[in-house]
């Protein structure tokens, strides 16, 4: 609860861990798991799998993406220093990159969305000063309109059916400016998150968590109720990281065993 003083508020309100923030990571990290199996499975080892043509391959695909911007986002509201998290996030992004470059080519990874989620934290902090100064619904709600906005500039428009703009395009001849979403068809990244449209995401978890971390949402939401998959939630980088050589080597092994 706020400290008052003859109700006059003592300092900011204190910072609750929500527990269902962290089984909701766990559970994006299952669904992850999930999906990164079946990718290894059809696209290294040739393995038919109707599922991985589906809706609903599609469908977990957006939850996972969704889920781990609109987690770190709110996750900006509990953390002490986002400019050094947005560091650590984009140097070990960076890593991935130069691991996938000598060891995958052909599924190199020049901005996914650990690219993504470190500049995103490091924009944020930057701009935190005039964040805050933006109230929290108008925030929520303006940056998803922004992001519905902007979710066509993979095809080169911005805007909303009638309201549509054609980019020039001189954006999408070369490929310097990629991390915005401009590129050209000869750009390839096997995981791919540009600013644009996710930034916009991003900011969306960014006001939406001050409801969290100031003890706003309903009550069941700092409880936790399935402590593995919270624990799971609180290690994401580490299961992050670890994950595709694990499954990569284990599909390997089997595979040679059969």
């Amino acid at each position: 609860m706020e400290k008052r003083f003859k109700g006059i508020p003592l300092g900011p309100p204190k910072r609750r861990r929500a527990g269902l923030l962290d089984e909701w990571r766990g559970l994006a990290l299952v669904c992850m798991l999930v999906y990164h199996t079946c990718y290894d499975l059809y696209a290294m080892f040739g393995v038919p799998l109707p599922l991985y043509s589906s809706p609903a391959y599609v469908l977990l695909q957006r939850f996972i993406g969704y889920s781990f911007i609109l987690i770190s986002g709110i996750a900006c509201s509990y953390s002490r220093s986002n400019l050094k998290r947005g560091v650590v996030t984009f140097g070990l992004a960076m890593v991935m990159t130069g691991v996938t470059a000598l060891v995958m080519p052909d599924q190199l990874i020049l901005f996914g969305v650990l690219h993504f989620l470190g500049v995103s934290m490091m924009l944020a902090a930057l701009l935190m000063p005039v964040l805050e100064k933006i109230p929290l619904w108008p925030g929520v709600i303006g940056s998803l309109f922004l992001f519905v906005c902007t979710f066509p500039v993979y095809s080169g428009r911005i805007g909303i059916g009638a309201l549509t703009l054609e980019l020039p395009g001189v954006l999408f001849q070369g490929n310097l400016l990629f991390p915005l979403g401009f590129h050209n068809a000869e750009f390839f990244s096997s995981d791919y998150y540009p600013l644009l449209p996710w930034f916009f995401l991003f900011l969306t978890g960014v006001f939406w968590g001050r409801s969290w971390r100031g003890g706003r949402m309903p009550e069941f939401v700092y409880r936790t109720h399935i402590p593995a998959l919270a624990a799971m939630g609180r290690h994401t980088i580490l299961v992050y990281l670890v994950h595709q050589p694990v499954i990569y080597g284990l599909m390997t092994l089997l595979f040679q065993v059969i």
